[in-house]
C-alpha cells in the first residue's frame, strides 16, 4: 500500500513539474500564431500523444514501465518554447511515433502483416508532411525484412502501404485541379533532395544541451551495446533498431530542419528518448552515480536555456 501511495505521488509531483515546464514554454515563447489558444492545444495533445506512445513501447516492447522515456521526451522536445505552437512537424512527429511503434512491434514482439502495413503506411504519410522522413525507407527495409517469412509478400505489403498515403493524396489534388502528378512528386523530390541554406543560430545554453544530449545518447549507446547479450530477444531486437533510427533520425532533421528547427525535437526525440532509458534507467549503483550527475548537469543547461528565454 505505502509503495503504491508513494507512486502515485510521484507520478502526480512529475506531472505538475512537467506542467509547469510547459507553462514557462508558453510564456517565454516569442511567437503569436493566430488562433493562439488553439495551436497551443493542439501542439501540447500532439506532445502528450507522442509520449504515451513511447511510454507504450517501452512497456511493452522493452518490458520497463519507468518514466524516463515519456519525461525525457516532453522536456527535450519542448526545450525550445516554439514547438509549444502547432507546426506540420507536430502531425509528421506523431506519425513518425505510430510508426515506430508498429516498426518495433514487428520486430520484437510477433510479425504480422497489420503491424508491417502500419509501421510503412504511417513513414509515408510522414514523409507526405515532411519528404526528407521518406529517406528512411531503405533503413526500414533492412530492419524489417530479416523478420519476414514470406519475402514476396513482405515486398509488396511494404511498397503498397509505403506508397498508399501519396496515391490517396495525389487522388485529392486531382480532384481538385491544384497540381498535377507531376508537379505533385517534383515538389516532394525538391524537399528531399535540397538542403536548407539559411543560418543555424544557436545560443550557447541551446549548443551545451544539444552537447550533453548527444553525449547521453552516445554513453546509452554504448552501455546498451555492451550489454545487448543479457537483454532478451525482443529487447535486444528492439534496441538495435532504436540505435539505428536514433542515429538516422539525428542526420536527417540536422540537415533538412535548420528553418524549422523549432519543432525538429519532436522528431528527432522520438528515438532519442527510448536510447536514453538506456542509460538513465538503470538501476545498476556504480553506474547510477554518473547517470545521475549527467542528468542533473544537463537539467540546469536547461533551466538556464528556459530562463534566457525571459532575458
Amino acid at each position: 500500500m505505502n509503495r503504491t501511495i508513494s507512486a502515485l505521488v510521484s507520478l502526480a509531483v512529475t506531472i505538475l513539474l512537467l506542467a509547469a515546464w510547459c507553462a514557462s514554454g508558453w510564456l517565454a515563447a516569442d511567437v503569436q500564431p493566430e488562433r493562439a489558444f488553439v495551436s497551443g492545444l493542439l501542439a501540447g495533445l500532439v506532445i502528450l500523444l507522442n509520449a504515451v506512445l513511447l511510454f507504450l513501447v517501452n512497456d511493452r516492447v522493452m518490458a520497463d514501465s519507468g518514466l524516463v522515456t515519456p519525461v525525457a521526451y516532453v522536456v527535450l522536445a519542448t526545450a525550445n518554447p516554439a514547438a509549444l505552437w502547432y507546426t506540420p512537424l507536430h502531425a509528421a512527429s506523431l506519425l513518425m511515433a505510430l510508426s515506430i511503434v508498429f516498426l518495433l512491434g514487428f520486430c520484437a514482439l510477433r510479425p504480422s502483416m497489420g503491424r508491417l502495413a502500419g509501421c510503412w503506411a504511417a513513414l509515408g504519410s510522414a514523409g507526405l508532411i515532411f519528404p526528407p522522413l521518406l529517406w528512411l525507407a531503405p533503413l526500414y527495409a533492412v530492419l524489417t525484412v530479416g523478420k519476414a517469412e514470406d519475402k514476396l509478400k513482405f515486398w509488396t505489403a511494404s511498397l503498397l502501404t509505403l506508397c498508399l498515403p501519396a496515391a490517396i493524396a495525389l487522388a485529392f489534388n486531382s480532384l481538385g485541379g491544384t497540381r498535377t502528378a507531376t508537379a505533385f512528386f517534383s515538389d516532394i523530390w525538391a524537399q528531399m533532395s535540397t538542403l536548407p541554406h539559411r543560418p543555424l543560430h544557436l545560443s550557447a545554453a541551446m549548443l551545451c544541451r544539444i552537447v550533453l544530449t548527444a553525449l547521453a545518447v552516445l554513453l546509452a549507446i554504448i552501455r546498451a551495446l555492451g550489454r545487448i547479450d543479457r537483454y532478451k530477444i525482443s529487447r535486444s531486437a528492439a534496441v538495435i533498431r532504436i540505435i539505428f533510427l536514433t542515429l538516422a533520425i539525428c542526420v536527417l532533421t540536422a540537415l533538412f530542419c535548420r528553418d524549422g528547427q523549432a519543432a525538429a525535437g519532436l522528431v528527432t526525440y522520438l528515438p532519442v528518448a527510448l536510447i536514453l532509458n538506456e542509460y538513465f534507467g538503470s538501476s545498476d549503483r556504480q553506474h547510477t552515480a554518473g547517470a545521475r550527475t549527467l542528468a542533473i548537469i544537463l537539467m540546469l543547461v536547461l533551466l538556464v536555456e528556459r530562463i534566457t528565454c525571459f532575458v
